[in-house]
């Protein structure tokens, strides 16, 4: 049967994205495995995916230049807040939504998804819709035990992270995506993943679970499966159980039947022993006084027959009794068998159920606290590494920087247009409302930069070292900080040349 894919779209929280799709040691160390848990013996099988564009660039960054380039393209803030908007007609209240620069959609996949068909899927819907993809995270190591005190119960929940630029540089705003629109990227989904395309919303009428809602419902079900089974077999043990009290019941019933039998066979024994007494000296008494002595032949005649019928008596009788003695016995026996047979199978079963479960929990918690602390060495030992290397980085540029701004000390002194490029840049980064540089001051930058670079990326890196020293002097904000190192870089591309030339020909300044 084809598996089924879909994806679920949602503002990217820029503050938890990355060390999760990334998988930092840090946020390893602090994850809920009560909602979900990770595998980090298969965190290998992980892939990731990042925009060459994008580079290393972290998503914060990114926000701020969207934003800076909604402010230079629109002339406005970027709106991140819903607000309302009253029709002053009708009265009728819209609801406007904030713009949500940033997305991430979570994709289903199967097993043997690669992430050659996950881009293929990200170029479809740039080229439809005008969204580009930054990142691509596909996480096979995610996942759940149905039964968390059996270590083979593990299922993976097999998925992969897309991280989207959801703006339209060109004008500043954000690209926009209707409910058909949406339901073809389901289906594009499908086609390029080779799967089945998920049931539609309005067919199901069911609310999307978020990943680890999913989880922790699907957890509960399968728990409380885990315990409908154990109380079907508690109360199957407790019904033995009552089985087996019942037959011993029954066994004990019998046992004094037999005995209640052996005690009526004793008193019909002494009943007729009695009863023959007493016929025999009824019958001498009236012998001895009517015919005397010599009758006495005829008394031992009638006596042999008393004996007779006696032993008959003897023989028939007990032999019933006894032979249904022998039967009720019999059953007693082999349904008290029956009865300690079965109580010794569930005895066992139930003592090597508890056996296994104690092994796999001992198992788990040893593994759980291995792990912990292979976690907590790793990453002792990678921020000792990471705070040496910064460290002796921190070294190494704080002495580039002295030497660069010493030498950019001496060239403000001494040269007119390094002095003016400098203010121009000062300017720019200082000045709220400024977003383009004059063409005089795009031709004195330009012309630092072509001083001492040869090639445009020379040029752009004297650039970053020009803003720095700007910044030196005197410091800018975060969004005007990013503003000025890409107009910086723009005058390096030549996004200027043609004011500059115009400039110099007499045109018209902007």
């Amino acid at each position: 049967m084809t598996q089924k894919t879909s994806i679920n779209i949602k503002p990217c929280n820029i503050g938890s994205s990355e060390p999760h799709n990334r998988r930092t040691a840090e946020y390893l160390a602090r994850i809920n495995k009560e909602k979900f848990y990770i595998r980090t013996d298969l965190m290998p099988q992980n892939e990731a995916w990042v925009a060459p564009d994008f580079g290393n660039t972290s998503l914060t960054e990114r926000y701020n230049q969207i934003a800076a380039m909604v402010k230079e393209k629109t002339g406005r803030a970027m709106q991140t807040k819903d607000r309302e908007r009253v029709n002053k007609k009708t009265g009728k209240v819209t609801i406007v939504r904030g713009s949500t620069p940033l997305k991430e959609g979570v994709v289903v996949i199967k097993e043997d998804t690669t992430m050659e068909q996950l881009r293929h899927f990200c170029e479809v819907c740039k080229e439809r819709w005008g969204i580009t993809p930054l990142q691509v995270f596909i996480h096979r190591d995610e996942g759940h035990y149905s039964n968390p005190e059996d270590i083979a119960t593990w299922k993976p929940n097999l998925h992969a992270h897309i991280v989207w630029d959801w703006m339209n540089h060109e004008t500043g705003k954000s690209c926009k995506l209707d409910e058909k629109a949406m339901s073809e990227m389901q289906t594009v989904l499908a086609e390029c993943l080779e799967m089945q395309r998920g049931i539609s919303k309005k067919l199901t009428d069911k609310e999307h679970l978020e990943r680890n809602d999913f989880i922790i419902a699907k957890q509960k079900q399968e728990a409380e499966q885990v315990k409908a089974e154990k109380d079907a077999a508690l109360a199957a043990k407790e019904k033995a159980e009552a089985d087996r009290l019942s037959i011993e019941g029954e066994n004990k019933a019998k046992e004094q039947y037999s005995l209640s039998l052996d005690n009526e066979i004793a008193d019909k024994e002494r009943q007729l022993k009695d009863e023959r007494k007493a016929k025999m000296d009824s019958i001498l008494d009236s012998v001895g006084s009517i015919v005397g002595v010599g009758k006495s032949a005829a008394v031992e005649k009638e006596n042999a027959q008393l004996k007779t019928e006696i032993e008959r008596i003897k023989k028939v009788f007990p032999n019933a009794v006894k032979s249904k003695v022998e039967e009720l016995t019999k059953a007693l026996v082999e349904a008290k068998q029956s009865a300690e047979a079965e109580r010794d199978r569930a005895l066992t079963q139930s003592r090597s159920s508890i056996t296994e479960r104690n092994e796999a929990v001992r198992q788990l918690q040893e593994h759980e606290t291995n792990m912990q602390q292979y976690i907590s060495q790793a990453v002792l030992t990678a921020t000792k590494k990471k705070d040496n290397t910064i460290r002796l980085l921190q070294e190494a540029l704080e002495s580039g920087r002295k030497v660069l701004n010493a030498i950019a000390d001496i060239l403000y002194q001494a040269s007119e247009v390094f002095r003016r490029a400098i203010n121009a840049i000062i300017h720019f980064g200082t000045e709220q409302y400024k977003s383009l540089f004059a063409p005089s001051e795009a031709a004195d930058i330009k012309s630092v930069m072509q001083e001492y670079g040869e090639t445009t990326e020379m040029q752009k890196a004297i650039g970053d070292w020009l803003c720095g020293y700007a910044e030196q002097k005197q410091p800018f904000d975060e969004i005007k900080h990013h503003h000025t190192l890409k107009e910086v870089g723009d005058v390096a591309e030549g996004a200027y040349d043609w004011k500059i030339e115009r400039n110099r020909n007499g045109g018209i300044h902007l």
